[in-house]
């Protein structure tokens, strides 16, 4: 997994690519905190660079969830295709997430 955090005021915006495994649970780490600072009401993660998620990366997704909530920051997730966007479905994340 490769990312890049960018923000514009209040918003911050996590750019995923590649692949999102359990053996990038310490990288993901890092993309949350470097999301998740002071001041930012919400993190957009933009998943359309995203070739390949598996369950650790749903995971990954829900942690991000639970810090932004303690935090009082809304999480949406943008841009999910193909088995990416397959897995998001089947687990329904649209339940826990605004999917755009």
């Amino acid at each position: 997994m490769r990312y890049e955090v960018s923000q514009e005021g209040a918003a911050a915006t996590l750019h995923l690519r590649g692949e999102l495994v359990l053996a990038d649970r310490d990288g993901f780490d890092g993309a949350v905190r470097a999301a998740l600072k002071p001041g930012v009401a919400s993190v957009t993660v933009d998943l359309s660079g995203l070739e390949y998620m598996d369950s650790a990366g749903l995971g990954m997704l829900l942690t991000l969830r639970e810090a932004a909530e303690d935090l009082g920051t809304r999480v949406v997730l943008r841009g999910a295709a193909g088995e990416v966007k397959e897995l998001l479905e089947m687990a329904r994340f649209d339940t826990l997430f605004d999917l755009v």
